[in-house]
């Protein structure tokens, strides 16, 4: 299976961190994340800035324990991926996890949009509730 943009894009955010990420990602992208407004995560985030922002807030949040894209496709300017995630949340201490799906369209090589989408009920539990 060949490796999209997708892959690649989070091979290097873990591995190289965000400057060398922000090179798969036009400096005019949008990444958003769709929920309740009680997690910071969700939202809208434009450009580079707006990137950094978007992996700084998941940083501040999560301690990442597991994230595995389990099949990725790329043809033309989209690419789809689907996966696994489990995130312990630090202001809680509690276990997020769920499965995944990220939808990307691509110019040039690189991310012009990006959304995610996600078990949102699951992870405002996890971050809202201080039982």
């Amino acid at each position: 299976m060949a490796e999209t943009i997708i892959d690649r894009f989070f091979t290097v955010l873990f591995s190289q961190g965000i400057d060398t990420a922000l090179d798969l990602v036009r400096k005019d992208a949008v990444f958003e994340a769709q929920g309740p407004s009680s997690v910071p995560i969700y939202g809208r985030y434009e450009g580079h800035k707006g990137v950094r922002k978007f992996v700084s807030i998941l940083q501040d949040i999560f301690d990442t324990e597991k994230f595995e894209i389990r099949k990725s496709v790329e043809q033309g300017e989209m690419a789809f991926a689907y996966g696994y995630m489990q995130h312990r949340v630090i202001k809680t201490d509690r276990v997020f996890f769920s499965e995944f799906a990220i939808y990307c369209q691509i110019r040039n090589n690189q991310i012009s949009a990006y959304k995610i989408f996600e078990d949102t009920a699951a992870l405002a539990m996890a971050y809202n509730s201080m039982e």
